[in-house]
């Protein structure tokens, strides 16, 4: 039997806030980019799997998507499931890092 989810109303819509805010920076770092401002990642912690080298805007378009693929699953009951592990992850390890690509 799989284990269910024990987050809380709360925890979603603090996940959807930070998932928000970092939207907000990731955009802003890619509106710098396209002006071309020097732009220094490190600003903005996106802490993703990164094995690809491409462009600035590239990548930070797609971590934007990444962000709001997450926003869009947030409420779905299997948000944080890790299935190589075959459980949620924590809430709080969650609070730091909402957009880890897990399932759904």
């Amino acid at each position: 039997m799989e284990p269910v989810s024990t987050y809380t109303a709360e925890d979603r819509q603090r996940w959807r806030q930070a998932l928000l805010a970092k939207g907000r920076d990731v955009a802003t770092k890619l509106e710098e980019v396209l002006a071309g401002k020097d732009v220094k990642l490190s600003e903005i912690e996106l802490r993703m799997v990164d094995d690809v080298k491409e462009p600035l805007d590239k990548k930070l378009r797609r971590f934007l998507d990444l962000l709001m693929a997450r926003l869009k699953v947030v409420d779905h009951p299997r948000f944080g499931f890790d299935n190589e592990k075959g459980e949620f992850v924590p809430a709080a390890a969650l609070n730091e890092v909402p957009w880890l690509e897990l399932e759904p």
